[in-house]
């Protein structure tokens, strides 16, 4: 069974998006939490919204695929 798939179709172009801006401000936002806080609900939050914008920026960056090297091998050996 084959997938048909239109040759014209255009490429979804991505561009830099917010994430230039986003990891330093993150960056900057731990630099202060260790200086500034103990653990406490502000660690909690900022560790939370750090794994949100990581995993929103690999999402965008695959392209919401699955890369090939996560895919089941027992189909295919690889030497």
């Amino acid at each position: 069974m084959q997938i048909e798939h239109d040759p014209e179709e255009p490429k979804y172009e991505r561009d830099r998006g917010p994430w230039p801006f986003l990891f330093p401000a993150i960056a900057l936002l731990w630099i202060g939490s260790f200086f500034y806080f103990k653990l406490d609900w502000h660690s909690i939050a900022l560790g939370g919204g750090t794994a949100c914008v990581i995993t929103l920026w690999a999402i965008e960056v695959t392209g919401n695929k699955v890369p090939d090297s996560w895919r089941n091998s027992s189909r295919r050996r690889r030497l």
